[in-house]
């Protein structure tokens, strides 16, 4: 086993002059006898890419390190975050403007595609079936856990292909790095992925390649928010230490006794929304965009299946998650549920679409919790 040799890594970024060091993570499942055998590899980006933006330039950069694993098995949550050989990803501002940047998942299609080669028949293991834990790391031995476990197919979608859902891109987490002056310049994460205990033996004959990836730009091209209402439940009480979680925590605010939360600096996109209360997380999503003035509409809490509807475009279209679409509809598996059947209706978390105005801040939202239905509503007061 070829163990990742820290100080080379972090000696050679250092070396770089580059924005945004972005690592590649690619997993591949082959089967022997019951178990499985993976291959676990970290490198950067094989199409370098930048973004300029102002005087903001962002590259990739060539560190290049690999893990390899025998005899690895389906893993339960607990297993998966023992485990103790993750990827580690490097992020660092050499210029002097703030950069936000969001990580991004999916499959690594170039790299399966040379690898199936005339193998028609190869498949990519279901996207439900993998687990992903990202961790916030200072470089020594202190990490915190910031994400995870979560399946890929929980993450909204960050960019879809119409033509072939496999190079569809899921957003994972945002952050915000300062420039070289800051003293904020560097983030560092490690990330762990395992095969989901769920996982049934048909997925031992399938290849999962997952890689990461990192789009930034200057922290002041966009609008951001801040955001911030009161929690209650649906007779109006108020709730106390609830916690709201934007993007699978990137963002969380936990509620005072007057069922207060705030939730700051919110770029456009597509977002997990999330509460979790008593033990107990209501899943919604909630779409970002800036325009005119302040305003907020439901996306709908059902939808028509059509012909040809597949479950990508659905998630897409009303901002939501494969996971979402899912559970709402207590299917077990979205391979299931690739299309939809014609004119039949199907039910949706909660789906909202807030519009933010040329203030940064929007104030007196209000989500009613309905604990007995298991879900949320959201309204702008």
């Amino acid at each position: 086993m070829k163990k990742i040799d820290k100080e080379k890594i972090i000696k050679l970024i250092k070396n770089k002059n580059f924005i945004i060091a972005a690592c590649v993570v690619i997993l591949t499942i082959i089967t022997i006898t019951v178990s499985y055998s993976a291959f676990f590899t970290v490198k950067t980006n094989t199409a370098n890419q930048s973004i300029t933006t102002g005087t903001l330039s962002v590259t990739y950069t060539n560190q290049s390190t690999a893990i390899s694993r025998n005899n690895m098995n389906s893993l339960s949550d607990e297993m998966g975050l023992a485990e103790s050989e993750p990827s580690v990803i490097y992020i660092q501002n050499t210029g002097s403007l703030n950069s936000t940047f969001t990580i991004t998942l999916g499959y690594d299609m170039e790299n399966f595609l040379a690898s199936a080669g005339s193998n028609n028949d190869a498949e990519l293991t279901p996207l439900d079936y993998v687990k992903v834990a990202v961790y916030e790391y200072n470089g020594t031995n202190d990490e915190t856990l910031i994400v995870g476990p979560i399946t890929i197919a929980e993450l909204p979608i960050y960019k879809i292909n119409n033509s072939d859902s496999r190079y569809n891109r899921y957003a994972i987490l945002f952050d915000s790095v300062g420039g070289i002056n800051s003293g904020d310049a560097t983030k560092t994460y490690k990330v762990k992925m395992w095969l989901s205990d769920k996982a049934i033996p048909s997925a031992s004959y399938s290849y999962f390649y997952l890689n990461a990836e990192v789009v930034a730009e200057v922290e002041n091209a966009k609008m951001d928010y801040d955001l911030s209402g009161t929690l209650t439940d649906s007779s109006g009480t108020a709730l106390n230490g609830a916690v709201i979680s934007l993007q699978n925590n990137s963002l969380n605010s936990t509620t005072d006794a007057s069922g207060t939360f705030s939730l700051n600096g919110i770029y456009p996109g597509v977002y997990n929304l999330d509460i979790t209360y008593n033990g107990i997380t209501y899943k919604g999503n909630l779409t970002v965009v800036e325009g005119d003035s302040n305003s907020l509409t439901s996306l709908g809490t059902t939808f028509d299946g059509n012909s040809g509807t597949n479950i990508y475009s659905v998630a897409n279209t009303y901002g939501t998650t494969l996971a979402n679409i899912l559970s709402a509809n207590n299917m077990s598996s979205y391979a299931d549920a690739t299309h939809f059947t014609d004119g039949t209706t199907y039910n949706l978390r909660p789906t909202y679409k807030l519009v933010g105005g040329a203030n940064s801040s929007i104030t007196r939202l209000k989500i009613s919790l309905d604990i007995n239905a298991g879900n949320y509503s959201l309204t702008l007061g």
